[in-house]
């Protein structure tokens, strides 16, 4: 069940904690754009860096840039030109345009007969718009027009001549497959083969709501694993074939599968979606996603997109209700076969086994950035308690926005010094630290902790005093207890990288 109220304060919490700013602030923040701060840019970049180690560095793939801006006749080959649309229904006494498939959704008459409006024709969808008494939710009026679709795509022209239309990409993957053919050649033409890339996509929505969950800007992590479509077996599968997933079941209490019975069973549509959807599932637990939180849906026909021959999407529990965040398709030979019709471009690859060339088809994990950032945020968010009386962030040490704070006890006695000469030992070590010298040693405690820093290290006048024992010593605290030992100076820069591997955030 939803909770906007919980969502509105979360939101609240990552503006003032510079997790997040709403785009353009100061002229009023059109909707569905958002900036990240500089506390939200570090944990992204830990995310995006966490996916391209697990789903391309250590398999062997490549990674890639692709342009942002696309020109027309591609669009119109991979079918985003006629096909990506979303319903649009139009108000005739306001005048405001809505998303019919939601405002259906939304009605409490629809509510009560479960109806799932999403991938129906505008047809259907006027029907039901009157079968079930839909209003304007802006005027309440029973005027709304028969629905019909809207391109979400952001147009432009390239260069000063009217009509060398482009658009801005509405998904990272279709400059994947455009840069297919050379990528291919420079590594050996074999097969399977996987390029992949984190970038920018824009979507012009008919209606942004729920924050990150419907932007018109966004970041995508896609992956394009093309293969022979003669074998669809993976070379990891059997050590991964026995671990479960849960999935989405008709009775709707999420039940675990073991991978080998879903692919068995057809429910998985082959040895290599399996495989990525358990990356999948690895990736949002190193997260912080727990795992009670999160499933895999097999999408019915009606809501697979027009390049797919089957699709599992990934969704998470959040106080907007249940988001997707991942969509996982078997896009067969669509794209390449499509673009080489559409180009004239032979974009086949011979296979030595098989003595003849063909087209590879793909499977393709394409992950939403921000989707999952906000999951990390509701996941990692925890109330004040008697033992913390302040609300902070339980965040992985690997995406936490900084591996550590460091701390003066006070700014004087040349504390601030040695603090200020360990910030650059570690900084040249390779860890992520920050100098913090205002405020109460608590006051300090308290805001690295309300943005999840997993390690505080304090510089006191044992650390100075030659005679004392912990001579050379700091004291290392740990967010999630508060339980503090020291650590040699010498030494600390492979403590705290240790700690961050371990991912050991208590005493």
């Amino acid at each position: 069940m939803a909770d906007t109220k919980k969502a509105d304060r979360l939101m609240d919490v990552a503006i003032r904690r510079s997790f997040l700013m709403p785009s353009s602030e100061i002229y009023g923040s059109p909707s569905g754009f958002y900036d990240y701060g500089p506390v939200g840019t570090a944990i992204k970049h830990r995310i995006e860096n966490l996916w391209r180690s697990e789903f391309l560095q250590k398999e062997g793939f490549h990674e890639i840039e692709t342009s942002l801006i696309v020109p027309e006749a591609v669009l119109k080959a991979s079918g985003h030109a006629e096909n990506f649309a979303d319903p649009l229904v139009t108000c005739s006494s306001c005048k405001n345009k809505f998303r019919a498939d939601h405002l259906i959704e939304q009605n409490e008459n629809a509510k009560k007969e479960h109806v799932k409006a999403a991938g129906l024709p505008p047809q259907q969808l006027s029907e039901l718009i009157k079968k079930y008494g839909v209003l304007c939710p802006n005027c309440k009026k029973p005027t709304l027009s028969e629905v019909g679709w809207f391109n979400m795509m952001f147009q432009t022209n390239i260069g000063p001549i009217e009509g060398n239309t482009a658009y801005f990409r509405p998904e990272t993957a279709q400059g994947i497959f455009l840069d297919f053919a050379r990528v291919v050649r420079n590594y050996g033409s074999r097969l399977p083969i996987g390029i992949g890339q984190v970038g920018r996509s824009a979507r012009n929505e008919i209606s942004p709501r729920q924050g990150l969950v419907r932007m018109r800007e966004f970041t995508q992590m896609e992956l394009e694993y093309f293969f022979n479509p003669k074998d669809q077996s993976h070379p990891k599968f059997g050590k991964i074939k026995h671990e479960k997933l849960r999935f989405a079941s008709e009775e709707g209490h999420p039940q675990e599968i073991e991978i080998a019975k879903a692919v068995r069973d057809g429910l998985i549509a082959n040895e290599i979606m399996a495989y990525f959807l358990w990356k999948q599932k690895m990736l949002y637990l190193a997260v912080g996603v727990p795992e009670s939180k999160f499933f895999f849906r097999k999408m019915p026909k009606e809501e697979t997109p027009h390049y797919s021959k089957g699709n599992i999407d990934l969704e998470v529990e959040t106080s907007y209700g249940m988001v997707e965040t991942v969509g996982t398709a078997y896009r067969t030979d669509f794209d390449l076969s499509s673009h080489s019709k559409h180009s004239g471009a032979d974009l086949s690859v011979f296979v030595e086994e098989d003595k003849q060339r063909v087209v590879p088809h793909v499977v393709e994990p394409s992950m939403g950035v921000d989707r999952l950032f906000w999951c990390v945020l509701e996941h990692s968010f925890r109330e004040k308690t008697p033992e913390k009386d302040w609300e902070w962030f339980a965040f992985p040490p690997a995406i936490a926005p900084y591996h550590a704070w460091i701390f003066p006890l006070m700014k004087k006695d040349g504390m601030d010094e040695k603090a200020r000469e360990i910030e650059e030992h570690l900084r040249a070590s390779g860890l992520i630290v920050y100098y913090q010298d205002s405020g109460s040693i608590g006051r300090r405690y308290a805001r690295a902790d309300e943005i999840g820093v997993p390690y505080c290290i304090t510089v006191d006048y044992d650390t100075l005093d030659e005679k004392s024992d912990k001579h050379s010593t700091v004291t290392v605290r740990f967010r999630n207890d508060g339980k503090q030992i020291r650590v040699r100076i010498s030494e600390l820069a492979a403590k705290i990288s240790g700690f961050v591997k371990e991912g050991k955030v208590t005493g």
